[in-house]
Formats: C-alpha cells, structure tokens, sequence
C-alpha cells in the first residue's frame, strides 16, 4: 500500500487530513500521473476512518480534478498540478463580445490556482441538462449563466448542484433552492429607471418602438420595463419582432435588443439610404456596448451592464467562499445616436 499518513493533533476534519495525505503523496512523486489509489476499504482500515470520510476526501479531490473516479474500478490520480486550489464549471449560453469580458474578468481575478472550464449550451436544454449533471462531482464550483426557455428544467438541473457551489450570472432565477450565489441584470427595472433618467431626451421623439426578436433571452422583462415607462409618461409606442421598413419613420426612437445587432445594422443602413442622421430625425439605442459601437455612426448609445464587474464578483464569491444575490448596475451611455 502507498504509504500514506495523517497529521497528527491537527484541527482539520479527517477528509481534509486524507486528501492532504494524498496530495503530498502526489507532490513528493509517491504517486505517479494514472496511478490507481488503495481501494476505499483499505484506506477506511489504514486510518480507522469511516467510510464515508475516506469517501468525502476522494470526492473533495475528484471536484477540484486531482483525481477521477472510474466505475466499478476505483479511484487514479488525474493531475499532477495539485496546487489547485478550486476548479470552476463555467458555463455561458453563447460567446459574444461582452460574455468574452465576463469571462476574462473571471480569469483574470481568480488567478494561477484556480482552473476553469469553459462550456456553452446555446440555450438548449438538452445541453444544458446533461453537461451540469454529468460533472456534479468534477468540480468546485458552477458558475452559470441560464436563459433557458423551461424554467421547470433549469430549477430541476440547478438543484441538484449544492447551493454553497453554485453562482447564476446574468438571469435571475428566483426559483432555485438554497443559498446559492447570483450577479444578475434587472432587465425591468434597468430600462425603465434609466429612460426616466434621461426624459428630457426621450420627449424629443414622438414615438419609441422596441425591437424585441422571438429569441431573445431576456425579451419579455425588457417589454414590461418598456411598457411602463411609456404608459406612465403616455408615449405612443410600438413593439415588433424585428425591423421592418415599414416601420421607418421619422420622430420614432428605436430600442434594439438583439444580441447580434442586425436591427441596429439594418436602421443605420437606412438612415444613410435616406439621407438622416441618428440623434436627429431618429434616435437609437442598443443594447450592449462593444468598441465598434463608440465609433461607429458618431457613436451608438447603448443600455449596457459591467460585465466584467460580473465576472469580478463571480470570482470574489469564489475566492471568499461567499454567497451572495445582487443587481449588476446597468447604465445608459449616451452618444450622438439619442
């Protein structure tokens, strides 16, 4: 048997003292890369642990991928590079520009020890399912971002990751059980509060129209925050799955949501067919800001939250071993579009 042993007097629960034992055997090249451990039984009677300790401690090392559980077989060891401290499920519904910064904010704040692994559903739910449940014991942590149409398949998935492992960005998602952590957007409230902000501006245009695609995530609560805001300041208004010439007139303010901007493109290719200018005949704002979109057209105003704020927060709940739910603050950048 590999010669493994506990420290003595120490403070630390058992399985923390097993897996510390373990990982010292890795260290020091007791244990090679592959190698198979002593059976769960030989190490319950080495140390005089139970069972389910020594269990804990190879399930503590399996999440953070030090080792791999093979079925029926036994535990080996899988990494060599034991001074990992967390290994992260990070999952994003899709890669855009502004989910890259959430991500590299990630990456960047939890630093050399931690090990993260990048995965994308595409908001389908027979990805999605699979994906978490497969790998509840593969790791730390789950960080991740939902947007999937059946809210019954995300609470069921999601409550099966322990709470204390699990952080939601972007999406709230009120019905999951137990403390978990989320940084999530109040879509709602955001547009609304921020259009109230800058009524002055809004009173130049005599009708806002919201461009709200059939796919869009996050659609429905910016359609009630929009709603709203027009009904309580009585504006007339308009809301459409996507542009349409028809719906091109002067006086109107435009609000785009779609992730991949093609309503944007399409208003500003007919603003230069017709000879206008944004911010004066029309105005529009997107949503969410990119570089090209500080220049492009003299610039475009966006309705943009801190992504890499998200990600920061993400990390710190990690690195702090805190839960927490918050709002990720969004603000309105104003450019020559509105």
């Amino acid at each position: 048997m590999v010669k493994l042993s506990i420290e003595k007097n120490s403070k630390k629960p058992k399985y923390l003292l097993l897996a510390d034992s373990i990982t010292s055997q890795i260290e020091q090249k007791q244990l090679v890369l592959n190698q198979r451990l002593p059976s769960v039984n030989k190490l319950s009677a080495h140390f005089n642990f139970s069972r389910e300790t020594v269990f804990k401690a190879l399930n503590h090392l399996s999440e953070k991928g030090i080792v791999r559980a093979v079925d029926k077989i036994g535990y080996f060891v899988n990494d060599l590079s034991v001074e990992t401290e967390f290994k992260v499920f990070f999952m994003l519904d899709k890669f855009t520009p502004f989910k890259e910064d959430l991500y590299n904010s990630l990456i960047a704040r939890l630093g050399d020890k931690v090990k993260v692994r990048l995965y994308f559903h595409h908001q389908n739910e027979e990805i999605f399912a699979p994906l978490i449940l497969d790998n509840l014991k593969n790791y730390t942590h789950f960080v991740i971002t939902t947007y999937i149409k059946d809210s019954k398949t995300v609470k069921k998935v999601l409550n099966k990751v322990p709470p204390e492992k699990l952080i939601i960005l972007d999406k709230y998602e009120p019905n999951i059980d137990g403390d978990c952590g989320m940084v999530f957007q109040d879509f709602e409230n955001d547009i609304f509060n921020l259009l109230s902000e800058n009524l002055d501006r809004v009173k130049k245009y005599n009708k806002l129209m919201l461009l709200n695609p059939l796919n869009a995530p996050h659609g429905d609560f910016v359609q009630k925050g929009f709603e709203r805001f027009c009904t309580e300041f009585s504006f007339e208004s308009d809301v459409q799955n996507g542009f349409s010439t028809d719906y091109f007139e002067k006086g109107c303010l435009y609000i785009t949501i779609d992730a991949y901007d093609r309503d944007m493109v399409e208003i500003i290719k007919m603003c230069r067919k017709v000879g206008w200018k944004l911010g004066n005949e029309i105005g529009l704002i997107s949503y969410n800001d990119t570089s090209t979109k500080e220049i492009l057209d003299g610039g475009i105003s966006v309705i943009s939250t801190d992504f890499k704020k998200m990600g920061e927060e993400a990390a710190k709940m990690i690195l702090e071993g805190r839960r927490e739910r918050k709002g990720n603050e969004s603000q309105l950048i104003l450019r020559s579009s509105f």
